[in-house]
């Protein structure tokens, strides 16, 4: 033992459990490297009663313990903000940082690069290319402002008060020794305030490891050599990693002993498969809260709608919203509300704004209120008064320490505008109400509750983190190279090789810290067994340090009786599949019967229209699905005008403009081009909330453009086929209440043919239907409007007939001059297709290769059917 000054070593073999040992009932000060070391210490902790108590701490609580200042000790969020607001404009360019919410990658680094130089004592980094040597100049710029700024400011950072070195013993005082537990990570700055404690205090380094892999003089290890070996260790080898975790599992199933388990990775792989079966975190971020989701969701429907000068609510983020239970119960939205923001999505709608609010969903006017006071807020104050409205609501539903965390963020971000750090926000954010609500967001994001724990649940610990003590039986998963090799520890803009060139050898030092955590977790327990993982097709392969282990201690690879299963039988034997069902099918042909045809199916009167009479003919069965029951599949959420919206705003545009050539008694050619502009604007300004803003402007430019051109071209064709009465002329035929005839009947129920002409004209020689499309057309829709019209038509109509389809975006007519018979034969068709489907009494399945795309696939799984029948 080696005394300098009053610190002393003392070593201790590997499988000796330091918390027996050194815990002492007399009043001393211990430190540990990490939280779970403390904790599990106290545990052994007993004192004297009414005796003076020992002091706890974390290296990282008693550093920051070490200084004190009478002035205000910054922290968090508060940093950022204070550095943003001494950049310069060149900086901020150079640096690219376009606002405040890209400063944190920035000052992260710019406080690591500092904390380095001070941690390691250096003036400089040496070595440095030009560019570089630019950056260092520019952040010693930077911060010699930033400092300054803390000054007038009254305040001090971490850094300020170790760069001053006011040092307070104060809180130690009490103490005469200091016990420090498996701390092997020195630094030259740490080093030397050691050395000022232990000349009042004696200090006493408590090390599990061999005397000679430990430099007492440099405060370090300079290599780690392998004891003799006391306990039972094994490594088993494994082909995948989720076998290797279900092997690991099935271990401590079985075992006899008390179990713990540590993993090599800072994620365990195959997590999100067995989340119920593992207790992974204590710990749950608030940004995993309803509250914080809702928030989010709201920040984000915000964002969506703040480029247009109104309210504007985007109904897909709205739909996405729509699925949160706080939200629904914030507004108490019912069923039809929640039915009707669908509905709206089904009509192409993209946007809500306060007319249709008030139109359509009233129950949103809290919500949309809420975005206008958004757009008003200045100050964390005005975003605490708006944000409590929901809070205080929403906190009732919440654990009481989530309440709590979230008031004193709140609270800790109104400090930020009362201490003078930031008087005003616009220099901070171009639109402050969505920075400042993303700044809360962000803050908010760092705060954790604690969970409860499944009893029943495995619970992993860190190889980094784990308490170290003796154990009976240690399982450790998913030991890979690739997990236990140390990262690159290039920091910033420094490569390691100029690390290293500087005598900052981190990665070297970290791989040896983390080989001694992991020496010290397998030699402390009586068995330590090893799961890793070897598979060449994924590069993976197990870590270094078991070959390590396999020649010091003669260990061989043994392979797993798990190897020879495959992954879906290890899920099988990992879950319990055996949970009854309420739903119970006796077999599968009862489940594909097929559906009756019920008699109110069609009630008393049925309408077909001609893509209706299209899927009664393709399949009787998803008829039913689509056009009886009405069964929705999925919902599509387009980022502009679908189709199907794109082609009602063209009809709404050429029958508009044909109306207005016939009330002013002209040929549509003859429309002054002022008249057809404004017609075309003002039908896109109609239908601007089912426009994404993004696309407004090809709208406002490109397909106006397109359709003005389209309609000059129909007008030129139309001019030969127009007929002399403007009467003659008709747009949408039939109007919405024109009673029509009956087609047929079958069996109680009148059926009628439905449809739309878009333009009708009559000669005293023919009838000229034109149908508008902007994409494909079908001809035979031209015969089913052509029978329609020969149906309902109250007057005497021409005996030829003439019909086009005119695509609006090819500019091109589409001719049809089938005859009259065709069409009788089409309704013929339609006919008996009904009284087949009547006779039959069910919704027929057919097997077809198109069924393989059909959304009602899954409902009615024709191809099991099929397969049977053809067994």
């Amino acid at each position: 033992m080696e005394l300098k000054n009053n610190l002393n070593f003392k070593y201790y073999s590997y499988n000796q459990n330091l918390f027996e040992e050194i815990i002492s009932k007399e009043p001393e000060v211990y430190i540990f490297a990490n939280y779970n070391d403390l904790k599990e210490a106290l545990k052994h902790y007993q004192p004297q009663p009414l005796s003076q108590q020992s002091q706890f701490f974390s290296l990282k609580e008693f550093k920051e313990r070490l200084f004190s200042s009478d002035q205000i000790l910054l922290k968090e969020e508060k940093l950022p903000l204070l550095l943003y607001s001494v950049l310069t404009k060149e900086e901020k360019s150079k640096l690219r940082l376009d606002s405040y919410k890209d400063i944190y990658k920035f000052s992260a680094r710019f406080f690591a690069y500092f904390k380095l130089l001070q941690d390691y004592q250096l003036t400089q980094i040496e070595g440095l290319a030009d560019w570089q040597q630019e950056r260092v100049e520019r952040l010693e710029t930077i911060k010699k402002r930033y400092q300054k700024r803390l000054k007038e400011l009254g305040f001090v950072d971490q850094l300020l008060l170790q760069e001053e070195k006011k040092l307070n013993l104060q809180f130690l005082s009490e103490f005469k020794k200091i016990n420090l537990f498996n701390i092997m990570d020195f630094n030259p700055y740490f080093k030397e305030l050691l050395q000022k404690i232990a000349h009042k205090f004696e200090v006493k380094l408590h090390l599990q490891l061999l005397e000679d892999d430990f430099n007492q003089e440099q405060l370090e290890i300079e290599e780690l050599t392998l004891p003799d070996k006391t306990n039972k260790i094994e490594i088993k080898k494994l082909n995948s990693k989720l076998k290797s975790l279900a092997a690991l599992l099935n271990e401590k199933e079985n075992s006899a002993k008390e179990v713990q388990l540590l993993d090599g990775g800072s994620d365990i792989d195959a997590a999100n498969i067995l989340s119920e079966q593992l207790n992974l975190n204590p710990y749950q971020s608030l940004s995993e809260t309803d509250l914080y989701k809702l928030l989010e969701s709201l920040y984000q429907l915000y964002q969506q709608g703040k480029g247009s000068a109104q309210i504007l609510i985007e109904l897909k983020e709205l739909y996405d919203l729509s699925t949160q239970s706080l939200f629904k119960d914030w507004l108490e939205l019912k069923g039809e509300e929640l039915q009707k923001i669908e509905e709206l999505l089904r009509q192409d709608y993209f946007y809500l704004d306060l007319e249709l609010i008030e139109a359509e969903i009233p129950a949103l006017k809290p919500l949309y209120n809420f975005l206008k006071n958004l757009r008003k807020i200045k100050n964390i104050s005005d975003l605490t008064k708006l944000i409590t409205k929901i809070s205080d609501f929403a906190l009732e539903k919440e654990v009481k320490e989530t309440a709590e965390k979230f008031n004193d963020s709140l609270l800790e971000l109104k400090s930020i505008e009362e201490m003078g750090i930031v008087t005003g926000w616009q220099d901070y954010y171009s639109d402050q109400a969505a920075g400042i609500f993303s700044l809360f967001l962000n803050h908010l994001s760092f705060k954790t509750i604690s969970l409860s724990q499944n009893e029943e649940a495995a619970e992993f610990l860190s190889l980094e983190n784990a308490p170290q003590t003796k154990r009976e039986k240690l399982l450790i998963n998913n030991l890979t190279q690739k997990n236990f090799a140390q990262k690159n520890d290039g920091l910033y803009f420094l490569s390691e090789k100029q690390l290293k060139n500087n005598g900052l050898f981190l990665q070297h030092k970290n791989q040896l810290l983390k080989k001694y955590k992991f020496l010290r977790h397998i030699l402390n327990a009586e068995q330590s067994i090893i799961y890793t993982v070897d598979n060449e097709d994924q590069n993976i392969s197990p870590a270094v340090i078991l070959e390590e282990l396999s020649l010091e201690y003669g260990l061989s690879y043994s392979q797993s009786k798990v190897n020879l299963l495959s992954e879906k039988e290890i899920l099988n034997n990992l879950f319990d599949y055996q949970t009854e069902l309420d739903l119970k099918v006796n077999s599968s042909a009862n489940f594909n019967q097929n559906i009756k045809l019920e008699k109110d199916d069609f009630g008393s009167s049925f309408n077909f229209s001609y893509y209706k009479y299209k899927y009664l003919k393709d399949c009787y069965h998803r008829f039913y699905l689509e056009q009886l029951a009405r069964l929705e599949t999925s919902l599509e959420i387009k980022p502009s005008l679908s189709l199907m919206a794109l082609g009602i705003l063209t009809h709404e545009i050429f029958g508009e403009l044909i109306i207005y050539a016939r009330e002013h008694k002209l040929a549509p050619l003859e429309i002054p081009a002022a008249s057809r502009k404004k017609s075309i604007q003002r039908a896109i300004e109609d239908n601007k909330l089912k426009i994404n803003r993004d696309y407004l402007n090809y709208y406002q430019q490109i397909i106006f453009k397109s359709l003005e051109k389209s309609f000059i071209h129909f007008a030129e064709l139309l001019q030969k086929y127009l007929p002399e009465d403007y009467q003659d002329i008709l747009v949408e035929w039939p109007e919405w209440n024109y009673q029509r005839q009956k087609y047929f009947t079958v069996k109680q129920t009148d059926f009628y043919l439905s449809g739309r002409i878009d333009l009708l004209l009559l000669k005293q020689a023919e009838y000229f239907i034109v149908d508008f499309k902007t994409g494909s057309g079908d001809r035979k829709q031209l015969d089913f409007y052509s029978l329609m019209l020969r149906q309902n038509y109250q007057e005497q109509l021409p005996p030829e007939s003439r019909k086009a389809i005119y695509n609006i975006f090819d500019q091109a007519f589409e001719h049809s001059y089938n005859k009259l018979e065709k069409e009788d034969r089409l309704g013929a068709e339609l006919q008996e297709l009904t009284e087949l489907l009547f006779a039959a009494g069910e919704y027929e399945r057919i097997y077809k290769s198109r069924c393989q795309r059909c959304p009602y696939r899954d409902i009615c799984r024709v191809e099991v059917l099929s397969n049977e029948e053809g067994n």
